[in-house]
């Protein structure tokens, strides 16, 4: 057995006066933070068995990543479909301090707790994300039997714990950063596809492998944390069958990039990075979440230009510079802000599919 149990949860937030199916329609970029930060409300839940209020957070089920444990759990503790946004911190204590003082301290197992910034979906982004995540119902009473939305001041006063205030600064610290009014880039490598020596037709028809299919169709679990409001792919046949399968359960529609494919990046990369600035542009002026798939050449490319972007030396780290930059099927999830010269990178995550 393990010493430590794994969880994972997120600080979700709305817009005062914002309703139940409404998304998290926010002032335009370029709204002072501090101002955002007076007009947010934070969900906390009081958990009956333990009599205190904390963030919605639960334990990872078997065959499940955290960001996917957050966004479901989540959903579960307060009956809401989410969106999740930049990563924020982890906790960690002994599990025979949990509900009670916390303490670093203690002998025994213990429990580690990822967490993340969230957003509500909204009615439209929940019903079509159905056949991914199933139905979100109202919270179990006996885990969940109160759900409050506070103010950022009201949250630090009512929280139980410290180290539930600590998320908090990382949740401001995030706001200031320009999250609230943020977007979401997503970018997946093409899954696992037939070797090119195998090959014998065109290369833009070259198909996934088994195991790339199982890549992509597991890939659905991880995308649907991010819910992208829109899918764009190369033409080319093995970027397209790696996101079909989520296009084909939510109902989206994939548009295709010519810029993308192998042949048009190498001839004219130019043409790939002026449609991803703008690309990006038209994210942050919708706040919405776009996806992109393409191949491994033109990803070495492409991080190059967005390295550029990045709000820190550590985020910039976080986009390989040697092939062969990503693992085939898997996706990062790029958040960024409106900064003084353009879109500004502030938060890097990656999402790997569990096959299983």
């Amino acid at each position: 057995m393990s010493a430590t149990v794994e969880a994972a949860g997120a600080i979700l937030y709305r817009w005062q006066g914002q309703g139940r199916g409404q998304v998290d329609e926010a002032p335009k970029p370029g709204t002072d933070p501090h101002d955002l930060l007076g007009q947010v409300r934070l969900c906390m839940v009081h958990r009956p068995k333990y009599d205190d209020w904390s963030w919605p957070k639960g334990k990872l089920e078997p065959h499940e990543t955290h960001a996917h444990a957050a966004a479901r759990e989540v959903g579960e503790e307060t009956g809401r479909v989410i969106r999740m946004g930049p990563y924020l911190g982890e906790a960690e204590y002994p599990l025979s301090s949990e509900g009670g003082h916390r303490t670093s301290r203690g002998n025994g197992r213990r429990k580690h707790i990822v967490y993340w910034m969230a957003g509500l979906a909204g009615e439209e982004r929940a019903d079509r994300l159905k056949a991914v995540i199933g139905r979100v119902g109202s919270p179990d009473p006996d885990e969940v039997d109160e759900v409050a939305w506070v103010s950022v001041k009201k949250a630090r006063k009512r929280l139980t714990h410290a180290s539930d205030r600590q998320i908090l600064d990382l949740f401001v610290e995030r706001a200031k950063q320009g999250a609230l009014t943020g977007a979401t880039l997503i970018i997946v490598r093409h899954g696992k596809s037939v070797a090119r020596k195998e090959w014998s037709g065109d290369d833009a028809q070259r198909p996934l492998t088994p195991r790339g299919a199982a890549a992509a169709y597991a890939l659905n679990r991880e995308l649907a944390c991010w819910a992208p409001d829109t899918l764009f792919s190369s033409p080319w046949t093995r970027c397209l069958q790696t996101v079909r399968p989520y296009a084909s359960e939510t109902g989206q529609p994939i548009e295709e990039a010519a810029c993308l494919t192998e042949t048009a990046f190498a001839d004219e990369p130019g043409l790939a990075y002026a449609w991803l600035d703008a690309l990006m542009e038209d994210c942050l002026n919708r706040r919405s979440t776009t996806l992109v798939c393409m191949h491994r050449p033109v990803l070495g490319g492409v991080f190059d230009h967005l390295r550029g972007l990045c709000a820190s030396k550590s985020v910039a780290r976080l986009l390989a510079k040697r092939s062969p930059y990503m693992p085939t099927g898997t996706a990062l999830a790029l958040h960024f802000v409106q900064g003084r010269e353009g879109p500004s990178i502030i938060d890097i995550q990656k999402a790997i599919p569990i096959v299983y």
